[in-house]
């Protein structure tokens, strides 16, 4: 199970192997089967709340990019999986950095993919974190030593062209330059989910530190991520398929907190870790490509 920036190398069937890999090696060990995989679809952000993590392009609606590059267990295929290039129309050349189980590491430059510049820290969030990823995630870096998974999905602003994309990269395995690939096709007429509205109520538990969202469901999702903040760090992410996102006791201090939601017409919590060790997690919905669309952020009293 790959926790953010915490890749493992692949496990060797009947062999114990020490995974060891410096600057001085030949290059990643491994054995057995490894996989990367590309969907691509939309990204509704129409709030421009995912662009104002990162310093991107500002609202509006762009190309979703998602990958995995996996072992037969499920964990990072590689400790050191090469800097990959989303490549597709419209000239599209992107620094995708180190692909790991799902997506970017959101720690580690150039995949600080959701936090501002230039520290490249989580102080803003936009992790994979309990309820919604259970158990919660170990790699916990300093500064802030706030915990998450990585997301899976690829900002790179590029518009939403219909046509071919790739995702590639070289890594040195075994003694050699590696070569891994995979493509994904937006269709023409991508599918565009409808703007996602902030979540509308949350009614408090009281001093029990928990309480419930009610959300509202664009037409085509099919679940709802609430990412929740508070003292300027991501304390929560809770997972919902319908309009009632519940926030378990204990997540809140008492005082102001903020939360936006994002919704997904694809396994979006599912297909990554903790819950996915699958080589090759489905990564698209029923109409075959990967949508998210990401409501603005909105203040609440718990």
């Amino acid at each position: 199970m790959h926790k953010v920036r915490a890749a493992l190398l692949a496990v060797v069937v009947g062999l114990s192997i020490a995974a060891c890999n410096t600057n001085a090696s030949p290059g990643n060990i491994v054995a057995g089967p490894v996989a990367i995989q590309l969907a691509v679809g939309s990204l509704n952000d129409s709030a421009g709340t995912i662009s104002s993590l990162i310093g991107g392009a500002g609202a509006g609606t762009f190309l979703n990019a998602v990958a995995t590059f996996r072992g037969q267990f499920g964990a990072s295929a590689f400790s050191s999986p090469g800097d990959a290039t989303l490549t597709g129309p419209a000239a599209l050349a992107f620094d995708a950095g180190g692909i790991f189980s799902y997506g970017q590491d959101p720690f580690s430059p150039p995949g600080c993919a959701f936090d501002n510049p230039p520290d490249c820290t989580p102080t803003d969030g936009a992790l994979g974190m309990p309820p919604a990823y259970s158990p919660a995630s170990t790699d916990c870096p300093p500064p802030n030593f706030v915990c998450g998974y990585a997301l899976g999905f690829i900002y790179s602003g590029a518009p939403l062209t219909p046509g071919q994309y790739k995702i590639a990269t070289s890594v040195p395995t075994n003694g050699q330059n590696q070569k891994y690939g995979a493509t994904a096709t937006l269709p023409a007429g991508p599918t565009v989910l409808p703007n996602e509205p902030a979540p509308t109520t949350y009614a408090s538990g009281g001093a029990t530190g928990g309480g419930t969202f009610t959300v509202t469901v664009p037409a085509g999702v099919t679940e709802t991520v609430v990412m929740i903040f508070q003292g300027g760090l991501q304390v929560a992410a809770v997972e919902t398929k319908t309009t009632s996102a519940v926030v378990p006791d204990g997540t809140l201090a008492a005082g102001a907190f903020s939360a936006f939601a994002i919704g997904a017409d694809y396994p979006f919590v599912e297909a990554g870790p903790p819950a996915n060790s699958s080589m090759k997690p489905t990564l698209t919905g029923a109409n075959g490509t990967s949508d998210l669309t990401v409501s603005a952020s909105k203040g609440f009293i718990q």
